[in-house]
């Protein structure tokens, strides 16, 4: 193994570099450089496993050279040894403060050159392991949460533009595991996590967030046509491969929340945001499906206009838009709009004598305790639902931020509004299954003066 290892060699005496050439050619791969500058170019177009650096060199020494090749995300990982002739301890200390791993003195012994650079090889391979295996989930072998949110960042930073998020999750799973033990559930979620690892080209991505959740990127411009038959095709094997391991007939079924960037967000949180509420909506109406947070709302919006003509007809116009929802309770909107009928109601207020009060919802940590983004987010997709089913038709909510909502209530006194925020309380209590995680709220009348 060690002999396909990959050492740069930067040293500007030649006498220097033949030596340690034949000390270590039959037991690795070598290239040279004769300068700092000869060495930084050869970084650019190629990774060695370890370099080997002068000190004392001219143009630039090896404490330059060292600085820039640390600087650069791209080899700051790469193992340096120095090679030195001085014996001066302010030099060690000097060079291991920037990040050399280890100092070899010139002229060298063989015997001490091949053991060292041996051991370093093998803590080297050593942190990479645990640099990958920190990343991966345990069960499945698939990667986590942490990995998929930094692939996310170094797509969209490295230029990439389209791609498709979408959230995974087996339907009705905790009754297989109450029915058939956990460990059934867990060959689930590791035939499911292979389901998913097939079904993906090279370039994209898939993670075991939690549970039985599970995330997709495909990277790259795909029509809602093509995502739906991705969708259908993953469903399809679940459901006939499941199927064999549960053995009793049971239906394995999936829900897919999908979020699209650029038009749903440009990093994870946002995409996962959306994706997770057009998952919830999939969640509660029937499951065994998917949805697209945006795409589909803006279908809805298109298939007003009639198909042959460029014209809205009044009357299905009027029909469209006075229609009610069939869901009970408060009207969900965007920031942007929640601001904007804010705006509209604090201005009407004094001329209309309409009573309203904003309440401020807010998820705070308890004591010591610390949960992951994927706990909070949870907490507060629960904290959506008290709020949505604890409210009027009338009523407009909204997320402020990653732990904070926001409530309009209309025509409500401010005492009223204190005995709804605590129903709210109550009923966010009850389905909140985190310990450490508490929900405080503030009250204030729409239009006060200290406003």
């Amino acid at each position: 193994m060690d002999k396909m290892k990959h050492i740069l060699i930067v040293d500007d005496v030649t006498t220097n570099l033949k030596c340690a050439a034949e000390v270590l050619e039959n037991h690795f791969r070598l290239s040279m450089a004769k300068s700092g500058e000869q060495a930084i170019n050869f970084l650019k177009k190629a990774k060695p496993d370890l370099i080997l650096l002068d000190v004392r060199m001219p143009d630039m020494d090896g404490y330059q050279t060292l600085e820039i090749i640390k600087s650069n995300p791209d080899t700051a990982n790469i193992p340096v040894v120095f090679l030195t002739v001085e014996d001066q301890k302010e030099s060690e200390i000097r060079g291991l403060k920037m990040g050399a791993m280890d100092f070899i003195s010139k002229p060298f012994d063989p015997t001490v050159m091949l053991s060292r650079i041996h051991k370093i090889l093998q803590i080297e391979n050593l942190r990479k392991n645990l640099s990958v295996s920190s990343r991966k989930d345990a069960l499945t072998g698939l990667w986590n949460r942490k990995y998929m949110e930094d692939d996310i960042e170094r797509f969209f930073d490295g230029g990439g533009q389209d791609g498709v998020f979408l959230i995974f999750d087996i339907d009705n799973f905790k009754m297989i595991n109450d029915l058939h033990g956990h460990i059934m559930g867990d060959g689930i979620l590791v035939r499911f996590a292979e389901i998913l690892q097939n079904s993906i080209g090279p370039r994209d991505a898939v993670a075991r967030i939690g549970g039985d959740e599970f995330v997709v990127f495909l990277k790259g411009e795909y029509t809602a046509e093509e995502i739906r038959e991705y969708c259908g095709m993953v469903n399809s094997s679940m459901e006939s491969e499941i199927a064999d391991i549960v053995g009793d007939g049971t239906a394995v079924t999936l829900s897919i929340g999908v979020a699209l960037a650029p038009s749903d967000g440009y990093d994870f949180e946002s995409l996962y945001s959306k994706a997770d509420k057009a998952l919830y909506h999939v969640k509660e109406n029937g499951k065994n499906g998917c949805y697209f947070y945006r795409l589909e709302r803006e279908r809805e919006m298109v298939s007003v206009v009639g198909d042959s003509s460029s014209s809205v007809d009044m009357d299905k116009l009027e029909q469209v838009v006075s229609e009610r929802s069939s869901r009970e309770g408060a009207y969900r909107v965007e920031y942007d709009g929640f601001k904007h009928i804010y705006q509209f109601i604090s201005r009407s207020i004094g001329r209309t004598g309409q009573t309203a009060q904003m309440l401020l919802f807010t998820l705070t940590y308890e004591g010591s305790h610390k949960h992951s983004p994927e706990v909070l987010n949870k907490a507060m997709t629960e904290l959506e639902r008290a709020i949505v089913v604890s409210l009027r038709q009338g009523d407009v909510t909204t997320q402020y931020s990653s732990f904070q909502y926001v409530v309009l209530l209309m025509s409500v006194s401010s005492e009223n509004g204190e005995k709804i925020a605590k129903r709210i309380c109550d009923t966010w209590e009850k389905l909140n299954e985190y310990e450490g995680i508490a929900l405080e709220y503030s009250i204030k009348a729409v239009g006060s003066k200290s406003e």
